[in-house]
């Protein structure tokens, strides 16, 4: 029974990972212009367990939706890397988005007691 329970905790863990990740991206993209591995890599430091199959398929939508921007950069080692930008529609997009998510955490904190 234990098992089945953490089962279903991950499973859940798995979709709150895919409706959130937008937001997370789009969050560390409002500070700075990152690339794909760096993204991946600070999300996971963040303990959000995010592959990078997960963050290019997303990358590339978010630049077809306007969101964000590009840029191939060569580094110092001799290889590009392409950098992503917010544009002033992700800048928009993101600010709506995390007030959508400070409303339903408000919303959950009143549901489970922790605000009043």
């Amino acid at each position: 029974m234990q098992d089945n329970v953490h089962n279903e905790a991950s499973s859940w863990r798995s979709q709150l990972r895919k409706g959130t990740l937008e937001l997370a991206v789009l969050l560390l993209l409002r500070r700075e212009r990152r690339y794909g591995l760096q993204i991946a890599e600070i999300l996971n430091e963040a303990g959000l367990g995010i592959s990078e199959g997960s963050v290019y398929p997303l990358l590339s939508r978010l630049k077809a939706e306007k969101k964000v921007s590009t840029e191939w950069v060569e580094e110092d080692a001799g290889h590009a890397h392409k950098y992503y930008e917010l544009t002033e529609h992700g800048r928009e997009t993101c600010a709506v988005l995390l007030e959508t998510w400070r409303d339903y955490v408000t919303a959950f904190d009143r549901l489970s007691g922790r605000k009043p």
